[in-house]
């Protein structure tokens, strides 16, 4: 008897916690950028995104409105992995983003792929919430023919 209820009793304790710790964040807010704890851009590029990121995430999706230079830019992705295609803007024109966003543990892993001027730009995102949920960390790699570019962009939620 004392063995049942001693099994029950753990049962209700660590069941609510790991249940907690499988769940997925929720990046849903409005983001800007802290300078302070963040890289510095590389020549004006750099991965992470502009200074203001907005943020809606459902259950199916994710949309990041990104506040650039030629105004608001919304990524969409798909959270089940499938690929989706975006429009981008650059000095050339639009441009095409074909990209997947799918979870690693509680990190939420966006990776895109673009061509301009005939090369191949690629880059992977790793987003994580710190365990207040106030401050999310963006660790970037860009990827293009002349080499890597690494990042950490960290945001406060406004």
């Amino acid at each position: 008897m004392r063995r049942v209820l001693l099994t029950a009793m753990v049962a209700v304790v660590v069941i609510p916690f790991t249940a907690r710790a499988q769940s997925k964040p929720d990046f849903s807010s409005t983001w800007t950028r802290d300078a302070a704890k963040s890289d510095p851009a590389t020549q004006g590029r750099g991965g992470g995104g502009g200074a203001t990121q907005t943020i809606k995430q459902t259950a199916t999706e994710i949309v990041v409105t990104i506040a650039g230079r030629g105004g608001p830019e919304t990524q969409i992705y798909k959270l089940d992995g499938s690929e989706t295609t975006n429009q981008s803007q650059s000095p050339e024109g639009p441009l095409v983003v074909k990209g997947t966003a799918r979870w690693d543990g509680a990190s939420l892993v966006i990776e895109t792929s673009r061509e301009i001027r005939g090369m191949t730009i690629t880059s992977k995102e790793a987003r994580t919430l710190d365990t207040t949920g106030k401050e999310m960390t963006i660790e970037a790699v860009i990827r293009s023919p002349q080499g890597e570019i690494k990042r950490k962009v960290v945001f406060v939620k406004s």
